[in-house]
């Protein structure tokens, strides 16, 4: 079937998202706001979409009566237009579907719903010869956390007609999930949904290479997408198509110009003059994620972005894609030698390679999630019976395994003066003071695996530390306070100084040049010394921190809420220039850097490559 391209009339879309109910038979979603956030980007990207995107989020019935009908009444002929639903879907006793809107009764839907037969109707009286609907709802009202309904309804036979294509989320038995919301701040795109940006955002969904994305193709990409990724979601297609409807075009990758776009020979390098010596590679930019995610990290020349349950790769230098790695549980994995190490089903050691997807041969043992360390080939693996794990990544040999007392939490481990240090989290003694908490910090030697010492702190610590050979520096909450560093010795566990905060960190803190840096929530920047703890400076940022400050040399940089990534100058803190990007939240992690370039993700899931 021959694909309408994109053409001479408007192309219109209103995406509507409910995700906020008053009835308690219907609770709330996080996904349908960021559904419709991250679709209207995309939509309206004029190297993609090219779309007239409205957003309807959380509206009133009425309120969103009136703009279905103001949408499908004033489209012309040669518009396109594309209707999409994020919400709960429900069915009264007749088996006549409804959309839910905040205040919905699911008991009387006919009075306080979107019925479909109202959007059928408006659609009879629309001029536009190409109307796309998506629904990303199911159509019951029995529901559980993360799904969206379950139970029959006549979808395809209430909305089909005349020109008119219909994707849904799944069958009519079958729930439509919500991503993952482990962390509330950041709430994840609905597993339809996000197929659908990705497959536009990346151009991944070209399925035949013409450089436009269609109807069809977009359909048969989320389809296998949510078959790779095991989602018990089967999409349909449904509707009446004369031509397969060219919904994007592919966003052309910018390619460094060369000698031939300018008709001039290069110099051979012996000859070449100062003057024709090539100059520095522009900044770039490249798709990765879908929507908020980790920041990159880089290994063995690919950069790796982590957004819950994939793990995202492209080459460093090429700036190609390999293929999506999925995961099962959605804490960071290890990365070494061009391989992640992960838990797969059952927690088993998973590892995969990172430019072919391809299981990679590992030791047999069960290992805890997010909580995986590499430091010199050598694997340090927690397992969720309270064990650690040393693994010669050359080899592949476990060279010693050690029970803990308690199970460790938090953070990876981390090895500093020859010990490994390990957060652990246990029952608090009956004989332990009040204000002691069950957190110990435990460094174990590196080399034969036998206990060295203990550190156990005052107060509950924050999964945030900084690990170097000079010290460590933990996040600790104190109570009638804020929050305190404390900096401790990694050859004994002792105590070196501790520095009470005037507000808590916004991200965890870092260590460069001597100095340990931190950003808190009332936008401040501050530098302690790392020996001592002494407050050595105070700047003012523009806005919020949003991960662990990183440095290239003796240049610092912070990435913050108001857009802006800022190079200071160390060890005075002298602001020095700034960078409009606004950098995925990350409270642990921070871009990846090397000499030449800063390595990373912004708030859509996109890779930068800027110069230092």
């Amino acid at each position: 079937m021959t694909a309408l391209a994109i053409g001479d009339g408007h192309r219109r879309a209103l995406l509507i998202g409910t995700g906020t109910y008053d009835h308690p038979e219907l609770p709330t979603l996080l996904s349908p706001e960021v559904d419709c956030a991250r679709l209207t980007e995309v939509l309206r990207d004029p190297e993609v979409g090219q779309f007239e995107a409205q957003q309807l989020v959380d509206a009133d019935r009425f309120t969103l009566e009136r703009a279905i009908e103001e949408f499908f009444l004033t489209a012309q002929r040669d518009d396109v237009c594309l209707l999409y639903f994020s919400c709960h879907g429900v069915v009264n006793r007749s088996d006549k579907l409804y959309f839910a809107v905040r205040n919905t009764n699911p008991d009387r839907p006919a009075h306080s719903a979107i019925s479909a037969s109202f959007v059928h109707e408006v659609m009879d009286e629309c001029r536009a010869r190409s109307i796309v609907v998506v629904l990303d709802c199911c159509y019951s009202g029995l529901f559980i956390p993360g799904a969206k309904g379950s139970i029959s309804a006549s979808f395809e036979e209430a909305l089909a007609g005349h020109g008119r294509v219909i994707i849904t989320a799944g069958t009519r038995v079958q729930r439509a999930w919500e991503g993952d919301h482990s962390d509330a701040e950041t709430p994840a795109l609905s597993r339809f949904t996000e197929a659908l940006v990705e497959g536009l955002r990346s151009g991944d969904a070209d399925l035949n290479g013409d450089a436009l994305i269609t109807v069809q193709e977009l359909f048969g990409y989320a389809s296998e997408r949510l078959h790779k990724q095991g989602i018990e979601q089967t999409p349909r297609l449904g509707g009446e198509m004369q031509y397969d409807i060219a919904l994007a075009r592919v966003k052309k990758k910018r390619r460094q110009r060369s000698s031939r776009t300018t008709g001039t020979k290069e110099s051979s390098r012996r000859t070449a003059s100062p003057r024709t010596r090539r100059q520095p590679e522009a900044p770039w930019r490249v798709s990765a994620a879908s929507g908020p995610a980790r920041q990159p990290v880089l290994s063995d020349g690919t950069l790796v972005v982590h957004e819950k349950y994939s793990l995202h790769v492209v080459d460093a230098e090429a700036r190609r894609r390999y293929p999506l790695i999925q995961t099962n549980y959605v804490g960071s994995p290890a990365f070494h030698g061009g391989a992640a190490y992960l838990p797969g089903p059952s927690r088993w050691l998973r590892t995969v390679d990172l430019r072919t997807g391809k299981t990679r041969r590992s030791a047999r043992l069960q290992v805890s999630d997010g909580l995986l360390g590499v430091c010199a080939d050598i694997l340090y693996a927690p397992g969720p019976d309270g064990s650690l794990h040393s693994i010669d990544l050359l080899s592949g040999d476990i060279r010693w395994s050690r029970p803990l007392e308690m199970p460790p939490i938090g953070c990876a481990p981390e090895v500093a003066a020859d010990n490994v240090i390990i957060m652990t989290e246990g029952r608090r003694p009956r004989s332990t003071a009040a204000n002691h908490s069950g957190t110990h910090i435990v460094a174990i030697r590196a080399a034969t695996g036998h206990p060295n010492w203990s550190y156990q702190p005052e107060g509950p610590l924050a999964p945030e530390w900084v690990v170097t050979d000079s010290g460590i520096y933990l996040v600790q909450q104190v109570e009638h306070a804020h929050q305190r560093i404390v900096a401790i010795d990694p050859n004994s566990g002792v105590p070196l100084w501790t520095f009470d905060t005037a507000a808590d960190l916004a991200a965890a803190p870092a260590v460069v040049g001597g100095l340990v840096i931190f950003g808190d929530v009332d936008n401040r920047l501050l530098a302690l010394d790392a020996k001592g703890g002494a407050q050595l400076w105070e700047r003012k940022t523009k806005g919020r921190v949003l991960t662990r400050p990183f440095a290239v040399g003796d240049t610092l940089f912070t990435a913050d809420r108001a857009a802006t990534v800022t190079a200071w100058k160390l060890p005075a803190g002298r602001r020095l220039r700034s960078y409009d990007v606004l950098l995925s939240p990350d409270r642990q992690g921070r871009p990846a850097v090397t000499d030449n370039w800063l390595y990373l993700t912004d708030s859509r899931g996109d890779i930068h490559a800027l110069h230092p």
